[in-house]
């Protein structure tokens, strides 16, 4: 019988080789029951890799499964699900038509996962189990940990030491894509292993430099490849779904099936064609790492999308202490993205304190969430990073470097207004006439312009860069807002520039608003 107090709800997965549903009763992030788990095989992603669209027939067969999920919903009386899909629809060129019938045919309105989310829902709950091993004592808290979680789109490389991530990069060569690169009668060849392990090399060795300096000493191999690898090489994973393995027992597998064809995989191994199809690139993938890196151990873990994307459901709705702790993570690394540019720590800290000053005064006339002020503390960060470049137009700039990263723990529509904040901070009205407000959604506007209008006037206080405004405080006052702050010294060039720039704040919150001196 479920615990009352517990909260039951239901995930579903739409992914490249599988369909699969986790319910489970969340009570906290170490007490996750579950009630019922389905996993049916599919080959959608397959057919948009192959055709870069999923065909109407495979719509139809999707949609007739997802009614078969909802019908088990229905038996279980839970009323609180979420649907994800990741690369499948995320490739497919049709994917607009599909969320459609999708949503006609099965009443599912489904979220599409970009790739940076997908891995940073997947690092949440392996960052999580890692911790409890090291407060088990099993591992060093001091050493570095590399976690590599491949998907059907790309290979996720995350660097974790001392409780705190030092790197992330999401490499665009994952399975289905690296099958992808060649054609039906090259993977049918020979020569083919050879050929993806030398283009798998030229692919991923530029990230070899930047993680041989961390010295990773572990090793994580993620996802339900790794499950699968384990159980090539006669390994069965714990009830935590672990297995640390030695290189030599990884080297046997390869020298054995590292040559096979796929249907031959299938053969010697008895496993499906679409796992067939996805182990000898994850071997290769594997391969390649652990020649270029050198761990002391070889950790497996079997976490899945719908495992990871099921605890981090309920951690927030719970509003779990391990979220804090991950945007603590988030914004220091995209610090460390900044440092690789330009950046003033002082400065952004300064502007970090007066923008949190300025949303907390506007309390819920505000209409920020939490998660907006984050996206907005990341701006702060990574606002100077065009200088870099130029200091002639370096907004565009710095919009174009934070379009072309991949900032861990934020989607790319989010990536999308943290880029829009920096290209206005403080010049120009934003208007559609202009790409990076043109390319947002209209709620995403909105939060837009509100966190461009707090961006200006925090901007205007530290004009001159040497934090002469301290104990800054904000609230509404009837009409107005009034910001007060003490200062020893002369802050007449943020005065001015502060004057200058808090009409656009005046036009999106509807208030008057002052600076003034206690």
């Amino acid at each position: 019988m479920a615990d009352t107090d517990a909260l039951i709800y239901g995930i579903i997965h739409i992914g490249s080789s599988n369909l699969s549903m986790r319910i489970v009763e969340y009570k906290n992030i170490n007490d996750i029951r579950i009630i019922e788990e389905v996993r049916k095989e599919t080959s959608f992603g397959e057919e948009v890799f192959l055709n870069k669209k999923l065909s109407f027939s495979s719509i139809r067969r999707l949609c007739d499964m997802l009614n078969g999920l909802r019908q088990l919903l229905n038996d279980y009386r839970v009323k609180d699900y979420k649907v994800y899909a990741t690369a499948v629809l995320r490739e497919a060129e049709n994917w607009r038509p599909i969320l459609d019938l999708i949503r006609v045919n099965t009443g599912f309105l489904v979220d599409v996962v970009d790739m940076p989310q997908e891995i940073y829902y997947k690092h949440f709950l392996l960052q999580h189990h890692m911790k409890q091993l090291i407060l088990e004592k099993k591992y060093d808290p001091a050493d570095s940990f590399l976690f590599i979680d491949i998907t059907s789109g790309c290979v996720g490389m995350t660097v974790w030491k001392n409780g705190a991530l030092q790197y992330q990069h999401n490499a665009h060569i994952g399975t289905l894509r690296l099958l992808e690169t060649f054609k039906a009668n090259q993977r049918d060849s020979r020569d083919f292993p050879f050929a993806m392990a030398e283009y798998l090399h030229t692919i991923l060795k530029p990230l070899w430099m930047e993680i041989h300096h961390y010295n990773p000493s572990n090793v994580i191999l993620s996802g339900r490849e790794a499950r699968i690898v384990a159980s090539l090489m006669n390994f069965k994973m714990d009830e935590a779904g672990r297995i640390e393995i030695h290189k030599d027992s990884f080297q046997k597998l390869y020298e054995v099936a590292g040559f096979l064809s796929p249907s031959r995989i299938r053969q010697k191994y008895k496993i499906s064609e679409a796992w067939a199809m996805t182990v000898l690139p994850t071997i290769h993938i594997y391969k390649e790492i652990l020649d270029n890196v050198f761990p002391e151990h070889i950790v497996l873990f079997g976490t899945t999308f719908v495992e990871a994307v099921a605890t981090f459901y309920g951690a927030v709705r719970t509003k779990d202490t391990a979220l804090a702790y991950m945007r603590k993570q988030n914004i220091e690394l995209t610090r460390a993205i900044a440092k690789s540019y330009y950046y003033e720590p002082m400065h952004a800290e300064a502007l970090e304190e007066y923008s949190h000053a300025i949303i907390s005064g506007l309390g819920k006339k505000s209409g920020l969430t939490e998660r907006d002020e984050v996206l907005l503390r990341m701006a702060i960060i990574l606002y100077q990073v065009g200088k870099y470049v130029n200091l002639l137009n370096s907004q565009e700039h710095a919009w174009n470097i934070i379009r072309g990263t991949d900032i861990f723990g934020i989607s790319d529509k989010e990536k999308d207004i943290v880029a829009c904040i920096v290209y206005y901070d403080h010049k120009r009205v934003p208007g559609d006439e202009e790409e990076p407000f043109r390319v947002l959604s209209d709620l995403a506007k909105i939060v837009a312009l509100k966190l461009i209008a707090v961006f200006r006037l925090a901007r205007a206080m530290d004009m001159s860069r040497c934090q002469k405004m301290t104990d800054v405080n904000a609230r509404v006052s009837g009409a107005s807002f009034l910001i007060e702050y003490d200062s020893k010294e002369s802050t007449a060039l943020e005065t001015w520039i502060f004057e200058k720039g808090k009409e656009l704040f005046e036009n999106v919150y509807g208030l008057e608003v002052k600076l003034e001196r206690r």
